[in-house]
């Protein structure tokens, strides 16, 4: 399904004769950014529903450097239905983490583009040309001029480099209460680090490379474990550093260019904040999202409940800017 690249240099691909399709096609992406384990997964799903715009899936990413072929030759179907074959065998119906489908179809993160080629995690100047060419390449596949609905946690503290060197974009930023955000990352961890998780394996060599070492998956455990929480403090500071990012950049971004909602309004009211959304993206909505997501009461891990005052305090203006408590 992919095609291995090594020291950013990519082989022959079976794209590689279309590519000039689409040199000259535009597109408008849409990012739905905030933190990870922000709820940009539930969103992203809901939005996706309403079939208002095209979106990046699993299939896309496993198939990547024949997309354009698969869509030319008309074999872009049978391509999905072994997907979908081999998801079946191995038994892969929904994320371990919290009981999302998974399918072909399924809602996925453009970072791994990136990562599986050596790249960056987020957007910058090495990055750029292929994230365009992806975008393009959606476009061209897609048959339709939808705007593009995309979502990487990695770019929530970058979105000014975006906006300064992409086009026609616009943001949509979740927020959620940084001690959920914390503890849901901290358990996100252990179950991938517990069993071997099939479904990453299809899209991650990294988490792959980390069950072929017994010493580092063991070193991986420990970093994560409650006992020995020194991995919260990594996630801690990577929480501090975007909700950091995002107050003091917020303001530099025009109010054309952006929504914000939060993940609590999101499940209590999924109708009103859908509605919010598509509205600034003069879109409407036509489903009801009533059922589709219920509000979570989360027990905070203890590592991040011994800490909660500690996190407050590093985090306050962000707790105070959207009404957080602890």
């Amino acid at each position: 399904m992919k095609t291995t690249i090594k020291n950013q240099k990519q082989t022959t691909t079976l794209d590689d004769k279309y590519i000039d399709k689409i040199q000259n096609l535009s597109f408008q992406p849409v990012f739905i950014l905030g933190l990870h384990r922000s709820g940009t997964t539930i969103l992203y799903k809901l939005l996706n529903e309403t079939k208002e715009f095209n979106v990046f899936t699993l299939y896309h990413l496993l198939y990547y450097d024949s997309l354009l072929y698969n869509y030319i030759n008309n074999v872009e179907e049978k391509k999905k239905n072994e997907l979908n074959r081999l998801l079946k065998e191995k038994n892969i119906v929904t994320r371990k983490t919290d009981h999302i489908s998974v399918t072909a179809d399924y809602e996925h993160e453009y970072v791994y583009i990136f990562s599986e080629r050596n790249l960056p995690s987020k957007i910058t100047s090495k990055n750029k040309q292929l994230f365009e060419e992806l975008c393009k390449k959606l476009v061209f596949i897609s048959g339709n001029n939808k705007p593009i609905l995309l979502k990487n946690p990695y770019d929530f503290p970058n979105f000014l480099f975006i906006k300064q060197n992409i086009s026609n974009t616009k943001f949509i930023f979740i927020h959620r209460n940084p001690l959920e955000v914390i503890s849901s990352t901290m358990r996100l961890w252990r179950t991938r680090l517990a069993i071997k998780d099939e479904f990453a394996t299809l899209y991650s060599k990294q988490y792959t490379e980390v069950f072929k070492n017994p010493f580092l998956l063991f070193m991986m455990r420990l970093y994560y474990t409650s006992r020995l929480p020194l991995g919260v403090f990594s996630v801690i500071w990577r929480s501090a550093r975007g909700v950091r990012y995002y107050l003091k950049n917020i303001k530099y971004l025009s109010e054309n260019d952006y929504v914000s909602i939060k993940y609590e309004d999101l499940c209590r009211e999924p109708n009103d904040v859908i509605n919010k959304v598509l509205g600034f993206l003069n879109m409407r909505n036509n489903l009801d999202f009533s059922d589709s997501i219920k509000p979570r009461g989360l027990k905070l891990t203890p590592e991040v409940d011994f800490l909660k005052k500690f996190i407050y305090k590093t985090m306050k203006s962000y707790f105070d800017y959207f009404g957080y408590k602890i």
